[in-house]
């Protein structure tokens, strides 16, 4: 005798190809460009947290501190195009696992692998512009800009 009442037999799993799609793609794919995002404004923190209280007020963008901003914002763009590649690929890999386009993704409960692979593919999106941001802040904001003199 089963333990499944026989009409659950008829239903399939919600998420029937996510074997195709490996776990870790699906987690670089929803956690990298956050990730990637959140330690360059740790690391841009910790290296510009008490700079103008070392008394060099009026300091110029273009300092050799800039040159690491730079090497830390490069690297977070790329770590959030990586995790924009991974969730395309997630949501590639599981195309067949719904039908329709994205609208049918977020509106049934069918294919859930593909909804995180498209939840990645957003999420990726808004981070990579924001590590562009970041990236571009030092070297058009002045750090230690004084209004009042």
């Amino acid at each position: 005798m089963s333990a499944l009442h026989p009409l659950a037999k008829g239903v399939q799993h919600p998420s029937p190809l996510r074997h195709e799609a490996p776990w870790w793609l699906v987690s670089v794919g929803l956690i990298a460009a956050p990730a990637a995002w959140s330690l360059q404004l740790l690391v841009s923190y910790v290296l510009n947290g008490d700079r103008c209280a070392a008394g060099r007020l009026g300091a110029l963008p273009f300092e050799p501190t800039a040159m690491l901003y730079a090497i830390i914002g490069v690297i977070a763009v790329a770590t959030s195009i990586l995790g924009l590649w991974a969730a395309h690929r997630t949501w590639r890999l599981t195309r067949e696992e719904g039908s329709g386009d994205h609208h049918e993704g977020l509106t049934t409960g069918i294919g859930r692998t593909r909804f995180l692979g498209l939840s990645g593919i957003v999420s990726s999106s808004i981070f990579i512009v924001g590590a562009v941001f970041a990236l571009l802040v030092p070297f058009l904001v002045s750090p230690c800009f004084a209004l009042f003199f």
